[in-house]
């Protein structure tokens, strides 16, 4: 169906978005409960995926509690979920740099990355979808390279028959392969939503509410595999 977007169109839209935002808000607070919690997961690694569900965790309550029919709200939402938004994809690129540097490139430094990390999560541009490609498209790049290290890694173990080193490289392999899932995450979260920006773009008079229906009930819900482990 397309055209301009019904009253009852919009509340359906409304309601979808917040039911996804309070799925992803559940989600990501389990995952920022649990680093709360137990010191042991208090590691480098899993602090960055604590920073990426913190972020998600506010974007999806700024998603909740704003209000569009009220203009101030209306607008100091729009401004806090895509701030947000943006920082939760950004730091998926912190976690794809931290494997590629300690995988393919060797280097033990990436803790003393930390601020920087920070510094470029935080103050970025106001854009959304050219950061949001660029990460995508820079989170395929990297782990590419890191499972392919890892895979020559592992004929090179099997190759010299070396049990301890084989059996390393398959616990990186599966870290990796779990982390792996961040750019599918990301894309399968944001391809809707970029379809319907172009088409608004193309048709600026015209909505399709399916594809509404999609980008918002798919934006919202980024964090939720991450939960599954």
């Amino acid at each position: 169906m397309a055209g301009s977007l019904t009253a009852h169109d919009r509340h359906v839209l409304t309601a979808l978005s917040a039911g996804a935002s309070s799925l992803s808000f559940v989600g990501s607070g389990f995952i920022v409960l649990c680093y709360v919690l137990f010191k042991e997961l208090r590691k480098f690694s899993f602090k960055l995926v604590f920073y990426l569900a913190l972020s998600d965790m506010l974007c999806s309550f700024f998603s909740m509690v704003g209000d569009p029919s009220k203009g101030f709200f209306c607008y100091a939402q729009g401004y806090t979920t895509h701030f947000f938004c943006v920082a939760s994809f950004l730091w998926t690129t912190t976690i794809a740099f931290t494997l590629h540097r300690t995988v393919v490139r060797h280097k033990t430094d990436v803790e003393d990355l930390e601020a920087m990390f920070h510094l470029y999560v935080w103050v970025h541009f106001i854009t959304f979808y050219m950061p949001l490609w660029g990460a995508i498209l820079y989170n395929g790049f990297t782990y590419f390279q890191v499972i392919r290290m890892l895979n020559n890694a592992t004929r090179m173990a099997v190759g010299m028959s070396e049990r301890p080193y084989q059996l390393d490289a398959r616990a990186d392999m599966k870290a990796v392969n779990r982390w792996g899932y961040y750019p599918l995450i990301l894309i399968g979260s944001w391809a809707f939503g970029t379809i319907n920006r172009i088409h608004d773009f193309i048709e600026p008079g015209h909505k399709i509410f399916w594809l509404s229906v999609l980008d918002v009930g798919t934006a919202s819900l980024m964090v939720i595999p991450m939960t599954i482990d």
